[in-house]
This record gives C-alpha cells, structure tokens and sequence, in this order.
C-alpha cells in the first residue's frame, strides 16, 4: 500500500471521520540510541520482531483484549490525532510502545510503532537514521510528503510487505524537495525512521 492512498485506508479503517487537516499529533518516539550502519546484526527477539502482520506478540486481527493481554503489564488509551482519527495506544510503564486503528469489527487493522525495541528482521527500527535502514533494505527508492496529513513515508528497494516507514528531518523536512515537489529521492542526511507501520492488505 502506497502512502498517497494511505487516507482512504485509514477513512475505511475508522469509523470517524476526519474534521479537519492538521500536524501529526500523536506522540514522539522515544529517543533511540543511534544505528550502527554494520552489516552485523544482533537477532531480534521473536516477541519483538515486526512481521506484515505483527509487532512482536501483537498481531493484526486480534481484538484490543487480546493484544493488551499479549504484552505483559500493558495499558491502553484513546487519543485522537489532528485529523480526529482516534488511535488507540498501548504502552507499558508509561511509554508507548505503539498505536492501533480497530475496523468495524473491532479487530485491529493496523499497527504503528514507536518504540525502538521492536525491529523488523533486517534490524530497522524507530530512531535510526533512513540512511542506515537503506543500507538494510536495499537502498531508499524515494519519499513523499503527504499533504493532507503533513506526513513522510520513505520507501525501500526491499522494504517487507505491508510495511510502511514514516520517517522524520531534525529539523525540518526528512525529504529533499524540489520546490513545490511532494516526492523526491532524497533524504536529509538527519533523517530518521520515527515510526513504522504494519496494515491490513
């Protein structure tokens, strides 16, 4: 699923509706300590590897219930974003480790990740810079800039499937844009992944 068709399936996974435009409110990631761009690669644990249709113990299709039961000492909140879509994020000790859409039959249909202790098997994770992710996946194929939602999404030459990569600039655009451009093929050099998205086909 590309990022410039990503509203409709957000407007046909909630049954909100947005009022109005906005920044992307929900919270920061949490600050991770930098990539290494090594080819070594530390395993990550199964309970936190993101698949296409997981992070870690937290599958899609599973009902709020069971994925709060599947992360041990896990609570849950409704907050909505600035498109007034409510999110649904799931933390542990006071720390968010992701975010959820439930569809109407209140399974979840897409997942966010904040934390940087999950990590999709090729080692990317939240808070390593694009640079370092491209050199896992293959190398960066582009990046948008979704207007509506004032969001970025890089893609990967070998990026997993149902796998979106919202990234972030330090302090501006992660993108390098031509003006009055909304994709480009690059990135700043400060670019990092700052969340990652796993959704239903």
């Amino acid at each position: 699923m590309f990022p410039k068709v990503l509203s409709i399936s957000l407007l046909l996974s909630v049954s909100v509706l947005l009022n109005g435009c906005g920044e992307d409110k929900t919270p920061a990631a949490p600050a991770a300590s930098p990539t290494s761009t090594s080819t070594t690669q530390t395993p990550i644990a199964p309970n936190r590897t993101l698949t296409s249709t997981s992070a870690g113990t937290v599958q899609l299709g599973m009902s709020l219930s069971e994925a709060i039961a599947a992360l041990p000492n896990a609570t849950s909140n409704t907050a909505a974003d600035g498109e007034g879509i409510e999110w649904i994020e799931i933390a542990v000790e006071g720390k968010t480790l992701m975010s959820v859409l439930l569809n109407e039959d209140h399974t979840i249909s897409l997942i966010r990740v904040f934390s940087p202790q999950f990590a999709t098997p090729e080692g990317v994770a939240v808070g390593e810079t694009v640079q370092s992710a491209a050199d896992k996946l293959g190398g960066l194929t582009g990046i948008d800039f979704t207007e509506i939602e004032s969001r970025e999404f890089a893609k990967f030459k070998d990026m997993p499937d149902n796998t979106e990569f919202q990234v972030m600039g330090k302090d501006g655009m992660a993108g390098v844009y031509a003006n009055g451009e909304t994709a480009t093929v690059t990135a700043s050099p400060a670019a990092t992944i700052s969340s990652i998205w796993i959704m239903e086909d």
